[in-house]
């Protein structure tokens, strides 16, 4: 993996949550409608757009929705109501993608340490990976938080890697955009992008990650598991 993480000496892997562990999109959606409706606009993306639109976190997926519009106000009123929205919603249409629960499942009999990171809200994210996965499986999960740097900054990286004592060559990110693979490059790990997510493979393929996989299993087959 580009000489920074060697499969054989993984001691941690980094997942981003939306479009990687989690469908989402559909939830992200509708939330975004809602709000738009509450401005007495009628609501015209559609999923394909919101697809684009997602990944650098949702204050800026409101202020997208929005047509770059906003106001940093009227933004902050929004984004604000938007978080409230969505918190309610958020597991009306979500699932794991099949096959991610043998993965993680299958890292963590094996020793691997298991984070999360994320630009979705840090509450909401803890909240849809205890549901989908549990509470012990993760040993991190890290989203967004006001004030704090969001990826590909790698300053919630470099939390996770001091908060499980392991070195940014000792993890792989597993991620669906390219927003991951770039916060892998910052961080200085290997990446392994996914297709099934948000963003096309033809996208993913450009940007040149490390491995690009169409299914789950395949992950496990890089770990040499």
């Amino acid at each position: 993996m580009k000489n920074k993480t060697s499969e054989k000496s993984v001691k941690c892997v980094i997942f981003d949550l939306d479009g990687t562990l989690v469908d989402t999109i559909d939830d992200l959606g509708l939330a975004c409608d809602q709000l738009l409706m509450k401005k007495g606009i009628t609501p015209q993306w559609t999923k394909d757009d919101y697809k684009g639109f997602v990944g650098n976190g949702a204050r800026l997926l409101v202020q997208r929705a929005f047509g770059g519009t906003l106001s940093e106000a009227e933004l902050d009123v929004l984004y604000a109501l938007f978080k409230e929205i969505y918190g309610k919603i958020k597991l009306d249409h979500a699932y794991a993608y099949e096959g991610m629960t043998e993965v993680v499942n299958t890292l963590k009999k094996k020793g691997v340490k298991l984070a999360v990171c994320t630009n979705k809200p840090d509450a909401a994210a803890k909240g849809m990976v205890e549901h989908f996965f549990g509470s012990r499986t993760f040993d991190m999960v890290l989203g967004a938080v006001d004030g704090v740097p969001k990826k590909p900054d790698p300053a919630m990286a470099n939390k996770i890697a001091e908060a499980l004592g392991v070195n940014a060559n000792e993890c792989v990110w597993i991620g669906d955009s390219a927003v991951d693979i770039e916060s892998a490059d910052n961080f200085g790990c290997g990446c392994i992008a996914v297709s099934w997510g948000f963003r096309s493979k033809e996208s993913l393929f450009e940007r040149k990650p490390d491995h690009l996989v169409d299914a789950p299993k395949d992950i496990l087959k890089i770990l040499v598991f």
